[in-house]
This record gives C-alpha cells, sequence and structure tokens, in this order.
C-alpha cells in the first residue's frame, strides 16, 4: 500500500501541471491546443503508468534493502520523484514558449542558456505567473512526497502480514502500470500525439536510443541524396571541388580595394514574413526602413529558414546546409566539418566581424563565432536592437581600411517575449500588438545601419543583405502545429533582401531558402571555390526561367517541404504517415488589416493518396539520408591545418 499511495502522490501532482499546460492560456494568447480534452487524458493516462512503473520498481527494490537501506530507498524515491517533476515542469514551460519537448538536443543547446541573463529574465518575466504556478506545484507535489515519505514507517509496512488488500494493491499497481504504458498504443493512437503526450523520461530515453539508428546506411541513401541534389558516389556527396579555387582567390585579391564591395548582413531575430510583407503598402508604411530597403534592391518575399531556433537560422544562413529533423547540427555536431562562406571571404583577403544581441554561450556557438569572424562581440549593454545597431556604427568606423568588410549584425529585441527597454514603455498584453511594437523598434535600429551606412565612402560598393533567423509563430499556428508539424509558415517564413551595385530593384515572388544566401555571396563575387552549399544564386537573372530546388524546413522532428507553390508536411519524419498537402499563399490576400494574426497557414489541397505517400517517403529519404551524412561527418573533408 506504501508504493500504491505514493505513485498516487505522483500522479495527482502531475496532474495538476498538466491542468496548468493544457488549460490555461500561452504566451501567445491561445491555449496550448484548441481542445483540451484530447490531450489532457491521453497524456494523464501515460503518466499513471509512469508513475505506477516507478511504483512498481521501488516496491520490489524495498524487498532488496534492510536494516537503514529502508530510509535510503526512501529518500531516493523522493530524489528520484523531485528530478521527474522538474522535468516535468521544465518540460511544461518549454511547450508553452515554443512548442518544443525538453530532449536531450535541447539541453545541449542551451546548457548556457542561463549566461544570457537578460534573455533569460525577459522570458521568465514575460511569462512569470504560470512560471511560479509550475515552480509552486512542482514544490507542493515534492512537498507531499516528502511528508508522506516522512510520516510512513517503510520498513514497518513490509513486516506486516501480507492480507488481502495487499495483492489487490499491488494488482492495481501493476495493471495501471501497463495499460497507462502503452495507452498510447490502444487509446486513439495518434503516433504526432504521442510525440506531443509522452512522459519526458520517454524523450530523453529515446534521444540516447537514436544515437544507435546510424550505424548502418539507410536502405534509400542513394535515392534521398540524388532528391537533395548530392552525388550518392561520393564520399562527401555535397561537396563541390573546384580545381581554379586558388586562382580565384588570387585573382580576387589582386583587385583594388575598390573593385572589392564590402558586404554587410543584418539577421533580424523572429521575422515573420507575413506580418512584414513589404508589398503590402499599409505595412510598408509602418516599418519604413525596411520598406526603402525592399525597394532598394532585389526582395523575396516568399523566403524560408531551414529551421528554428535561432542556432538554425544561423546554420543555413552562414554554411548554406539544410538543419536536421530531430537535432541541433551546430550543437549536437560541434565537430562538423562545415565551410562558412565568411571563412571563404576570409581566404578572399575580407575583415570579418559581427556583433550580436545574445550571448553566444545561449546556443554554444562560441567556438562557431570564433572559427568564422576575425572578431565577434556581445555586450550585454547593446542587447536591444537600438543599442546594438548605434555599437554597429562605431565599430563599423573602427573598421580596417585597406581591406574589404564582412559586417554581420544580429538583432534580438524581436524575440518572445517582445520586451524593450523601459523607456520604451509597458509590453502589450496582446503577443501580436507586442509583436509589432517591437518590430517598429528593430526597423528603427535597421534605419541607424542604414543611415549610418549611406554616409559611409564605401556605401556605392556596399552589398547590403537582410534576412530573418526563423519566423515566430501566432497562436493560431502553434494550434496548427499538431496537425501539420512545425515545419509550418509560423516558424519558417521570412523573407530576404538584397542590394548592391548592379542590382536592379525588383520583387521575386519565388519560394527560396536562406540557405541560397551563402552561393549567392560566392556568386556575387565571382568566387570559384570549393563548397558544400545547397542552395542557388538568388542573382541568377535567368532564375525565373529555371527550375528552383525544393526548399525544406524542419523542427522537432517534423518536415516540410515547398516546391512550385506547394507546400508538404511530414509528421513526424519518423513515422509512416502519407504528407500533408496545402497550397502556398504567394500573394498578400490575407486579412492584412492584422499583420501578426491575420495569416495563419496555406490552403488545404485535394491530392491523391498513393502520390501523398510517395511524396512523404522521397521526403523521409532526404530527411535520413541528409541525417547519415552529418552523422558521419560527411558534409565536406577535413580542412587541411
Amino acid at each position: 500500500m506504501y508504493w500504491f499511495f505514493f505513485g498516487l502522490i505522483m500522479i495527482a501532482g502531475r496532474f495538476a501541471l498538466l491542468c496548468s499546460l493544457y488549460m490555461l492560456d500561452t504566451p501567445t494568447g491561445t491555449s496550448l491546443v484548441p481542445d483540451y480534452n484530447r490531450f489532457l487524458w491521453h497524456t494523464l493516462y501515460c503518466e499513471i503508468g509512469f508513475g505506477m512503473a516507478t511504483a512498481s520498481l521501488f516496491f520490489g527494490l524495498s524487498f532488496l534493502v534492510r536494516g537503514k537501506g529502508f530510509k535510503v530507498l526512501k529518500i531516493a524515491s523522493v530524489v528520484f520523484a523531485a528530478i521527474y517533476f522538474l522535468l516535468c515542469g521544465v518540460d511544461d514551460e518549454l511547450q508553452r514558449w515554443m512548442s518544443q519537448k525538453l530532449s536531450l538536443s535541447f539541453i545541449k543547446t542551451y546548457t548556457y542558456a542561463w549566461t544570457d541573463t537578460g534573455l533569460v529574465s525577459k522570458i521568465a518575466l514575460g511569462g512569470l505567473s504560470h512560471f511560479l504556478l509550475t515552480v509552486g506545484l512542482v514544490v507542493l507535489s515534492v512537498t507531499g512526497l516528502s511528508v508522506y515519505s516522512y510520516k510512513m514507517n517503510l520498513e514497518a509496512v513490509l513486516r506486516r502480514p501480507i492480507q488481502r488488500k495487499t495483492w489487490i494493491s499491488l494488482g492495481l499497481v501493476l495493471v495501471f502500470a501497463a495499460l497507462g504504458c502503452t495507452s498510447h498504443l490502444w487509446y486513439n493512437y495518434s503516433r504526432h500525439r504521442w510525440d506531443r503526450i509522452r512522459p519526458v523520461v520517454y524523450s530523453l530515453v529515446g534521444d540516447l536510443a537514436e544515437s544507435f539508428m546510424f550505424q548502418t546506411e539507410p536502405a534509400d541513401f542513394r535515392e534521398g541524396i540524388e532528391i537533395l541534389g548530392g552525388n550518392p558516389d561520393s564520399e562527401y556527396p555535397f561537396w563541390k571541388e573546384s580545381p581554379n579555387e586558388e586562382s580565384s582567390l588570387a585573382a580576387f585579391k589582386a583587385k583594388t580595394l575598390e573593385e572589392k564591395p564590402d558586404i554587410l548582413l543584418m539577421t533580424i531575430e523572429s521575422l515573420r514574413g507575413w506580418s512584414l510583407d513589404m508589398r503590402v503598402e499599409s505595412i510598408c508604411e509602418k516599418f519604413p526602413n525596411l520598406c526603402r530597403l525592399s525597394k532598394r534592391g532585389l526582395y523575396f518575399p516568399n523566403a524560408y529558414s531551414v529551421g528554428n531556433p535561432s542556432v538554425e537560422g544561423l546554420l543555413g544562413i552562414m554554411t548554406g546546409v539544410m538543419s536536421l529533423p530531430n537535432k541541433t547540427l551546430l550543437r549536437d555536431f560541434p565537430n562538423t566539418n562545415l565551410r562558412a562562406f565568411s571563412e571563404v571571404l576570409s581566404d578572399a583577403g575580407y575583415y570579418n566581424e559581427v556583433i550580436l544581441g545574445a550571448d553566444p554561450r545561449f546556443d554554444n556557438e562560441e567556438a562557431w563565432y570564433s572559427k568564422w569572424f576575425d572578431y565577434h562581440e556581445f555586450k550585454p549593454e547593446y542587447e536591444d536592437d537600438v543599442s546594438s545597431a548605434l555599437r554597429f556604427v562605431e565599430r563599423y568606423k573602427e573598421r580596417p581600411k585597406d581591406k574589404p568588410t564582412f559586417f554581420h549584425w544580429m538583432s534580438l529585441s524581436m524575440h518572445t517575449p517582445f520586451v524593450l527597454p523601459a523607456e520604451m514603455g509597458e509590453t502589450p498584453e496582446d503577443p501580436g500588438e507586442a509583436y509589432l511594437r517591437a518590430a517598429a523598434y528593430m526597423d528603427s535600429a535597421v534605419g541607424i545601419i542604414l543611415d549610418s551606412l549611406s554616409q559611409d565612402p564605401r556605401f556605392q560598393n556596399t552589398l547590403v543583405i537582410l534576412t530573418g533567423d526563423h519566423s515566430t509563430p501566432n497562436g493560431k499556428q502553434q494550434q496548427v502545429s499538431e496537425r501539420i508539424g512545425m515545419g509550418n509558415e509560423g516558424f519558417s517564413w521570412i523573407s530576404i533582401m538584397i542590394s548592391g551595385p548592379g542590382i536592379e530593384p525588383s520583387v521575386n515572388k519565388s519560394i527560396v531558402s536562406q540557405g541560397s544566401i551563402s552561393k549567392t555571396v560566392m556568386s556575387f563575387l565571382g568566387l570559384d571555390v570549393s563548397n558544400h552549399f545547397m542552395g542557388i544564386n538568388l542573382l541568377d537573372d535567368s532564375l525565373a526561367f529555371k527550375e528552383i530546388p525544393a526548399c525544406y524546413s524542419f523542427r522537432y522532428g517534423t518536415m516540410a517541404m515547398r516546391k512550385d507553390s506547394m507546400s508538404y508536411y511530414v509528421v513526424p519524419v519518423d513515422g509512416d504517415d502519407p504528407a500533408i498537402a496545402q497550397k502556398v499563399i504567394m500573394e498578400p490576400d490575407w486579412n492584412t488589416d492584422d499583420p501578426a494574426d491575420g495569416f495563419v497557414t496555406g490552403i488545404p489541397v485535394e491530392v491523391p493518396e498513393d502520390s501523398l505517400v510517395e511524396i512523404a517517403r522521397k521526403m523521409r529519404a532526404a530527411a535520413k539520408a541528409w541525417e547519415y551524412v552529418v552523422y558521419l561527418n560527411k558534409v565536406m573533408p577535413p580542412q587541411s591545418l
């Protein structure tokens, strides 16, 4: 009976946390899911199974101890439960903020999150009431178990004669454990729902098991590589060796400084393509600096990120490769051989610098920034976009004047929960309004940079690129994620603006990826170098007449492919369900009067079932082939020292 009630207390505490998770609003102002009944009870059944399985485990262990061992066992059981409740609390808050369950990948990615105290405090304070509620429920649950364990004499309980109620309680524990742990298989089974409701321990153990999956080449490896445009017969399928690299770099270095353009890249945090669509006149008027940049050069309003969060956007922009379905490439594979386009620029004689909006230790990016740039800087006093832009002006004036410069400026103020400096006033309670206010603040920072740049002697010889690291979903898009996954527009729709010498102003409505920026820069400079860039040259005059490769976006085990005005979603990548098809809305005919929440997702399209099955098979083949290449560190040959 002792362990039966121990399990019941665990279940009761978890039930309270689940009610808080599913029945209260998220920071976007909506519930986490459209109908909590479809998730709350399913999740509870799983938690009942885990709670009773825990009780069964300690029940068995209690027969193996003697004397002081009972006290140790009681303490161990409470510590185990406390750790579990802590993990559950973190898991719940991650789902509310990022639609992300706790995983080993996430833990690795955000190991150093505490170092960025400004961003962490913004997130904590932005949802302080719910955060405190979660903490309170965790503390209350652990306290209840501690008091129960302290009051009950486990040794005395075990010494009692075995009675009928003992067998009944043991039987109930085992039955509930078996039924609960398998409930996702027999109670209205849904693979995607299981990915959301599974107890956090299942997720963490599953991550460990996944590391052993890629020991053998996938059966459809060749097909997957060919789908992605690689060479399956090459040891490094996406590496394109250039025999002219040395001469190309030498010829570029021999040019005069006036013949070598400076490059400015602005990466905007959480840039929503639909909210900041400069084709809409009313939006253009609200964000004048983005507007003038979009009209000054080539504008791609239908661009997408390779993944989410920011470290995934950084991967796509700087290295021109895809992210991974279930992992964070830059963090989980820190020894991956990659060649960022800034490294090519360095070989060509450029000075490279980046001003960061967030502490690089937040995503454990320090090693990559050190590898890719001559100088990288993050200072808390320059954390907001305007302060960061003013710092950019200072640093840009101090750059070396005897060589061309690549400068990367990364914003932050549009990161959830859109908190601005105190002098800007209180953050609006409405998430959409808060986002647009932060976007206006970001726009003013872009204006500071552009105004300063226009006064620079090399302004007319500067390539300017602006894009987003990823998007951030509104409330309705978070709910849509349950059906079509997290590769949807809410997480991935950004835009790209490119202006500079020789680039005629125009709007290109093609669906393109941020992963094409690397190749575009190389093509603009005329550099013929070895690379693994998977994108295209966005400045190609014949782009409108060419077949553009599919754009892939990944997030948390789900996948999106966009090609020829169609979106296809695979949920999850590790499953076997057919693809979900939608028509991409290429023109801004959604409710543009509501820039934040007026757009949700594309238009469902009827496609034959067999076609959707085949599309999903090919998408999964491509994803698995790319995963295998990364796991084996075969993106490119090792660089010689």
